[in-house]
């Protein structure tokens, strides 16, 4: 019989031991005895159903119950709560706990519980995989007849707008067509990335790899400056190499593209530096300013949830929703390079770009 996993986190080793003894012969346990080492399991692989204690030393059940959810909204976390922590559970069951059970639990109705949660997150699982399917097989005609929809009265809008505030003499009403086109470009602009964001997940055709140069990007870089109104620096000699490259120039172009959109510096230029490590380079980008709209996190790679938000967020610099990193992301992992975000000495966000490049 094939064994399903199940993670159970809980600090008293006793609990644990019960827990494997009474589970073991319907599902395959893995132990954790703190919500951080929970937290590394989970990276190194699936667990559809976990057992989280509520009440733990250093990372609690809460804290661990919502970085879990993160990682994988379908997973059915289970709750084990002592009956004076019921408001905790739920709190639990609010922030996504497929279900809770009291101290000292039946375990006959947790395996049970455990049980219909493992089949319901497979279920969710093959009607989510049909849905991806069906939006892959049709995703060209939805786009096409989604772009005509927005697009055309939007289109309409703007030219319209720019004539108006061209032509009206009373300089209130010209400030109000300004108003109208510059909301209308604005949604336009958010209706464009969400496509993008929702291309970027879809599977991608194998692209042709090109040669080309560095320069060739920061020549690319630099005629988009006017277009994008970003201020941002190139740092390093080798943004001006003529070696060439066999890689996707398309990919790489995209990538840099939607981080520098995503940067919000209002103190100095972003900064990209760039440079050589044997076949590999590396884009470092330092003075995002990503705190404006995320605030200060404990995870930095947070930043790429297409989900993060924050009540310290000053959504002024953006000019769509914020999927530029997202999206970002899922374009490198498609064409196989590897995007990091990190605190540096000051306790700011800086993101890498690593790149495998062979010499053309």
């Amino acid at each position: 019989m094939l064994l399903k996993n199940v993670l159970v986190v809980d600090d008293e080793p006793l609990m644990r031991e019960a827990l494997d003894l009474s589970l073991r012969s319907e599902f395959k346990v893995v132990k954790a005895s703190s919500g951080a080492e929970a937290l590394e399991l989970s990276e190194q692989q699936d667990f559809p159903v976990v057992v989280l204690d509520l009440r733990m030393e250093g990372l609690d059940g809460i804290a661990t119950l919502k970085k879990l959810r993160q990682k994988n909204a379908h997973q059915k976390i289970i709750i084990l709560t002592a009956h004076q922590s019921m408001d905790s559970a739920i709190q639990a069951i609010n922030l996504g706990a497929h279900g809770y059970m009291t101290k000292p639990c039946n375990f006959h109705e947790l395996k049970s519980l455990l049980s219909k949660a493992h089949d319901r997150y497979y279920e969710e699982q093959m009607r989510t995989e049909e849905l991806r399917k069906r939006l892959l097989e049709m995703h060209d005609d939805l786009f096409s007849l989604l772009c005509h929809e927005f697009n055309t009265p939007l289109n309409g809008i703007i030219g319209f707008s720019s004539i108006l505030k061209e032509e009206l003499q009373d300089e209130e009403n010209k400030r109000m067509a300004g108003f109208i086109e510059d909301s209308a470009e604005n949604l336009h602009s958010v209706f464009v990335e969400i496509l993008d964001h929702v291309q970027s997940k879809l599977p991608a055709p194998a692209e042709a790899k090109d040669s080309f140069a560095l320069v060739d990007l920061s020549n690319y870089l630099d005629s988009k400056r006017e277009d994008w109104k970003r201020e941002f620096e190139l740092i390093g000699k080798i943004w001006l190499s003529e070696q060439l490259l066999h890689g996707s120039f398309h990919s790489m172009t995209a990538i840099l593209s939607k981080l520098i959109l995503a940067s919000c510096p209002v103190t100095a230029p972003l900064q990209i530096k760039a440079e050589k490590l044997s076949n590999q380079i590396v884009f470092h980008f330092t003075n995002l300013d990503l705190e404006s709209r995320f605030g200060f996190l404990d995870d930095a790679n947070t930043v790429f949830s297409p989900y993060s938000t924050s009540k310290f967020a000053r959504r002024s610099f953006d000019s769509g929703v914020g999927l530029h990193l997202a999206t970002a992301k899922n374009l490198a992992e498609t064409a196989g390079m590897k995007l990091v975000a990190k605190k540096n000495e000051s306790g700011l966000i800086d993101i890498d770009l690593l790149a495998d490049f062979a010499d053309s």
